[in-house]
């Protein structure tokens, strides 16, 4: 991967305002003092670093115990809040219309379109603090109690078809006087059929096995497997990754509590990682939002596991119970059609409608006519795991990107897909379960692949792809706080900015 001077790379990413922090906005004792003025912080001739942690913090940010116990205390602390819309009052922060203001701590994007800002994002935002579902797993176990049940059916049938031909091949031979034989041999034959009925007992009671296995499941996961393999983010909760400078959320999503509910979680099946409930997040979302009026944030449900039609039906239930404001309505911005223009980040500030939301496969079970605000996102955005899903090392997923933003573009006058640089890779290849499975620890983890990638990589590609296509949208990673992410992000917004102000947005989309 081609590599440059640290401090010209320092200067092909400056310049521009920065993401600001944010966390002085969260006070909820406040907002009523101040909800008729704007609250926004004094533009820095410094730019980003006055207003938001320094380059240099969040890469250095100290490990040591301390650290850790605080950034433990905002994850759980971020984590209590569950209370739904409705159940406090509501209140949102007035809005005042002005050349200086800030658009998610920009003021020279705030004419740009949604459509032609790039987003700082992280990949599966709400995989910390999970947990195996071993819940899952005994209840996937004891279904097997109905192919007992049927292996015992089917052997006492075959028994009862047995011994019936049987006794009536005896009665044909035999002379009336030793039928009685033949009615031995019918007694003493479907007495057999005991065997089928220890069988079932047999096969029921071996599955205490899967009731012991749900006791100790959590013990016999080795301590290092989940953060190793599916924390994408962890120790930072939703309401940390906002007020950090997030702006696009990435949420997988399960069915529990027997298809009743939603929690959050990675990987799929018996062996997926459960965490938070959906309605922990949303309400994060929710505080955030209502406490900071001049940002915009983009929602994506995507990966999910469990019953589709399910999952999408509460998903959309709990989106209108949580985003529904008294006096201005949903927070969502709809669109009546695809070839409808997408908003500036202007109007949606002052409308207060600043949220986007896209969805994956839960859009198609979403009864029509379908909400106006609701996306799908494969119509829109291209993912970077569409050419590097089989990507497990930097180097491999450098060649992925430099074999695709090498090609660009096409020329027909097609529309072309938002473009999103995510990096991240698949980390389950097969050496990597055969150490798995011996017990090992594996060499590669998600942590440490993410501070292998976060930084030069992350830049060098930036760099080589943002001319090839005409709009990435956004920049994905894990471990945001330990990246490049938001200098990556902000110098694309730079040359954003530039573009518009040359008469070239449409370059960057069409409408």
């Amino acid at each position: 991967m081609p590599r440059s001077d640290s401090r010209a790379q320092e200067q092909s990413m400056g310049g521009g305002e920065r993401f600001q922090r944010l966390s002085d906005h969260q006070d909820p004792s406040r907002w009523n003092t101040e909800c008729l003025m704007q609250r926004q912080p004094a533009a820095s001739s410094e730019g980003w670093t006055n207003s938001q942690p320094s380059t240099g913090q969040l890469q250095k940010r100290d490990h040591g115990e301390r650290e850790k116990a605080r950034s433990w205390r905002r994850s759980v602390a971020g984590d209590k809040a569950t209370a739904p819309a409705g159940s406090s009052p509501v209140y949102s922060l007035a809005v005042v219309n002005s050349t200086n203001m800030l658009c998610n701590g920009r003021s020279d994007i705030c004419d740009l379109r949604y459509n032609q800002v790039t987003y700082p994002a992280t990949h599966n935002s709400a995989a910390y603090d999970l947990k195996y579902d071993c819940q899952l797993s005994t209840q996937s176990c004891l279904k097997k109690e109905t192919v007992c049940q049927a292996q015992a059916q089917n052997c006492t049938m075959g028994w009862e078809v047995r011994c019936t031909k049987i006794s009536n091949t005896c009665l044909d031979r035999l002379p009336g006087w030793l039928h009685w034989l033949c009615g031995a041999f019918t007694s003493a034959c479907q007495s057999t059929e005991t065997v089928c009925l220890g069988w079932e007992q047999i096969c029921t009671n071996s599955l205490d096995v899967c009731l012991l296995w749900g006791s100790a499941c959590l013990e016999v996961i080795p301590n290092w497997a989940l953060p190793c393999l599916w924390e994408n983010q962890p120790g930072h909760s939703i309401t940390q990754q906002l007020t950090d400078g997030i702006r696009f959320l990435d949420l997988g999503t399960c069915l529990s509590n027997n298809d009743t509910d939603i929690v959050m979680c990675h990987g799929n099946g018996v062996t997926r990682a459960i965490g938070i409930p959906l309605d922990t997040v949303l309400s994060q979302i929710l505080t955030f939002m209502l406490a900071n009026p001049y940002e915009v944030l983009t929602i994506e449900f995507n990966e999910n596991d469990g019953d589709i039609t399910a999952l999408s039906r509460i998903i959309v239930a709990k989106l209108l119970k949580y985003f529904t404001i008294p006096g201005t309505g949903l927070m969502f911005w709809p669109r009546s059609s695809v070839s409808e223009s997408w908003p500036t980040l202007r109007e949606m500030i002052l409308a207060n409608k600043r949220i986007m939301v896209f969805m994956g496969s839960t859009y198609y079970p979403i009864p029509d006519p379908k909400p106006n605000w609701a996306n799908q996102k494969d119509t829109w955005k291209l993912d970077g795991f569409q050419y590097t899903s089989d990507d497990t090392m930097p180097k491999q997923l450098n060649e992925s990107y430099y074999g695709w933003c090498g090609k660009g573009a096409p020329t027909d006058g097609s529309f072309i897909q938002w473009q999103q640089i995510d990096i991240n890779m698949g980390i389950l290849a097969p050496d990597i379960i055969n150490e798995l499975k011996q017990g090992k620890i594996p060499q590669l983890c998600i942590g440490p692949l993410a501070t292998e990638t976060n930084y030069a990589f992350l830049e060098a590609i930036a760099d080589f792809c943002y001319t090839r296509y005409p709009y990435w949208f956004r920049v994905r990673v894990n471990n945001y706080w330990d990246s490049n992410v938001f200098k990556v992000a902000s110098h694309f917004n730079d040359l954003n900015v530039a573009r518009v102000r040359a008469g070239n947005g449409n370059q960057i989309t069409p409408y």
